[in-house]
């Protein structure tokens, strides 16, 4: 039997064997694969990890076999090695590749020369580009002829040996990632008891970069097409969202959809090259932890078509439905229906129009909240009153407006139904005292019919009211001597056309002629309920009209006159009311009465 090898070099921690051979065999000064035979060995079959090889190695060398199997590469699949105490696949493992640290080989071959240069198992692994000792980049040399030349570590370096001290001198350090951190442990005690495990190393690899490119926006159709100078930046994105746990993988997700900008979110195209990824993989058993997770997020947050698969699995039941399909179970248009769900989601019409899926739940919701609306003609219906008397009611706050639209109103049929049940509470008689129909009170006294409900409501007529004849409202009948008094008009905002000459006491002709005469100013605003424009006098010229001018009406009441007797006074005086185009405007200067810049409003409007 062979001798035990004498003498032999000492085997580094983390070393590849193909590489510890390759020292041995620039010790001996002969090829890897002659050492190989006179000791009898195969290289081919040693660079491989066969098991019979690395006993021969390890009773040479006086080291125990486990020991070199750890720094073996050995196949154990179509595709599969193990790699020290891990495995990969051929997408991570480069065997036939020479990677390096410059630094680390310039340093061996400096002090110690060819014989001390020492491969790293961890070189061999793409997913891996930083030296946990220097912090520089891996480099790559040109590899030889055939591979087993290849496995020639020693000899390659000494083909490249310029291009390696150049590439020490230049190098620069890079931060670390805590990915290739992980690899390393991996490589060294086999994979932690994290919920990972079952990933080899290959997988591991592209589920982070994958991910990673997706969290950061990068949009391509393979993982080919990633740019490399990237590919460890998106790898520690994805890693990040996958070491912490099966959560941090759910909430990865849910932010691809939180962000995604199409009109209707497609998993496929929020999940980008992740998604390409998964479905490519998604036979093998290992991904079934990922698989499992994107598939509930799928199910969970995008509509789904009844029979399609997603990564191998049908869902149990349709959870999200297109607006489309909403709509036509629902009997709205689409544009309707987003509205109504911004409304009962509190959110603005600008958010609600993004809407593309509904929920199945919410299409009972969105069915009992519809059929609890009543629009403005039926309610007036139910309350006997026009239509324009049940805005005047949602205007006081009587009854509650909904808008879906800008344009239409609804109200709550349980706030109607409500409202006609006080009706029907109140007492069938007030004994002693003269009472009217609601409606011919309102009309006589000019109180607007909202004005008395709103009163009412407030608690303010107890003992004036009661119900009579009628429907809705109008069979409540008022106290005719009741406190309900026409109020007048309050200037504190711009008002209509009929409400300045209320207020000004003139009549509406008088206001036009006014306005155009540049004397008060007319603006324009948009109905809400009817889009339509709506002209008002501004408060500022009123405010700066009523400091130089005073109107006849105003006189009058101040000196408790009927107004065509103060008229005639004031004509046979000759005071002159202002020219106004050749219209007769009883409007005066205050001069003429000695009230410059004084107020001759007996009260102040209401």
């Amino acid at each position: 039997m062979t001798a035990p090898l004498t003498p032999a070099l000492p085997l580094f921690e983390g070393e590849a064997l193909s590489g510890y051979v390759s020292r041995h065999a620039k010790l001996y000064e002969t090829t890897p694969r002659d050492f190989c035979t006179d000791l009898g060995m195969r290289w081919p079959a040693l660079c491989s990890g066969h098991d019979e090889q690395i006993e021969r190695l390890a009773w040479l060398i006086g080291e125990p076999s486990q020991k070199l199997r750890l720094s073996s590469v050995k196949r154990v699949g179509n595709g599969r090695y193990r790699v020290g105490k891990a495995h990969a696949s051929m997408g991570t493992l480069r065997r036939t590749t020479v990677r390096l640290c410059p630094q680390c080989v310039a340093r061996s071959l400096a002090k110690a020369g060819p014989t001390g240069v020492c491969q790293l198992l961890e070189w061999s692994l793409v997913c891996i580009d930083r030296c946990a000792e220097h912090g520089c980049r891996f480099i790559t040399v040109p590899s030889a002829e055939n591979s087993h030349a290849t496995y020639d570590f020693v000899s390659r370096v000494l083909a490249h040996r310029d291009e390696v001290f150049q590439a020490a001198d230049r190098s620069v350090e890079i931060p670390e990632f805590g990915f290739e951190t992980y690899v390393r442990e991996r490589l060294q005690n086999g994979a932690a008891e994290d919920w990972l495990k079952d990933l080899d190393l290959t997988q591991l690899h592209r589920a982070s970069v994958s991910l990673g490119a997706a969290l950061c926006g990068v949009k391509v159709k393979r993982m080919q097409d990633l740019p490399e100078t990237r590919i460890r930046e998106l790898c520690q994105a994805g890693f990040q969202s996958l070491v912490e746990g099966p959560d941090a993988y759910q909430n990865a997700l849910s932010s691809l959809y939180d962000g995604g900008n199409a009109e209707r979110p497609y998993y496929s195209a929020d999940f980008g090259v992740h998604f390409r990824w998964l479905r490519e993989v998604r036979n093998a058993p290992e991904i079934e932890v990922l698989a499992s997770i994107a598939r509930e997020h799928v199910f969970a947050r995008y509509p789904t078509q009844p029979g399609k698969k997603v990564f191998d699995r049908l869902p149990p039941e349709q959870v999200w439905l297109t607006i489309d399909q909403a709509r036509k179970r629902l009997g709205f248009g689409a544009v309707f229906l987003k509205k109504l769900l911004g409304h009962l989601d509190g959110v603005s019409e600008e958010k609600a129009l993004k809407r593309t899926d509904v929920h199945i739940d919410e299409i009972s919701k969105v069915r009992t909240f519809w059929d609890g609306l009543v629009n403005l003609k039926d309610a007036a219906e139910l309350l006997g009153l026009m239509p324009s008397q049940v805005k005047g009611l949602q205007n006081r706050g009587v009854l509650a407006t909904i808008r879906i639209t800008s344009t239409l109103r609804y109200l709550s049929l349980v706030e109607v139904t409500d409202l006609m049940r006080q009706v029907e509470l109140l007492p069938e008689v007030l004994l002693g005292k003269s009472v009217a129909p609601l409606n011919v009170f309102c009309r006589e006294k000019g109180i607007p019919l909202a004005e008395v409900a709103d009163l009412w409501r407030k608690g303010e007529l107890e003992g004036q009211i009661c119900r009579g004849d009628g429907v809705g409202l109008n069979a409540i009948e008022v106290d005719w001597d009741a406190i309900c008094p026409r109020k007048t008009v309050r200037l504190c905002q711009d008002i209509t056309l009929p409400e300045a000459a209320r207020y000004l006491k003139i009549n509406v002709a008088a206001i036009r002629h006014l306005r155009d005469q540049g004397i008060l100013s007319e603006i324009r605003k948009r109905n809400p309920d009817t889009n339509h424009q709506k002209q008002y006098i501004s408060q500022g010229s009123i405010q700066a009209f009523e400091r130089s001018y005073v109107t006849l009406g105003q006189l009058a009441e101040v000196q408790k006159v009927a107004p065509i007797h103060l008229a005639r006074k004031l004509d046979v005086e000759g005071i002159a009311p202002i020219p106004c185009a050749g219209a007769l405007v009883r409007v005066y200067n205050k001069s003429e009465f000695g009230l410059h810049g004084c107020n001759v409003r007996q009260r102040d409007g209401v």
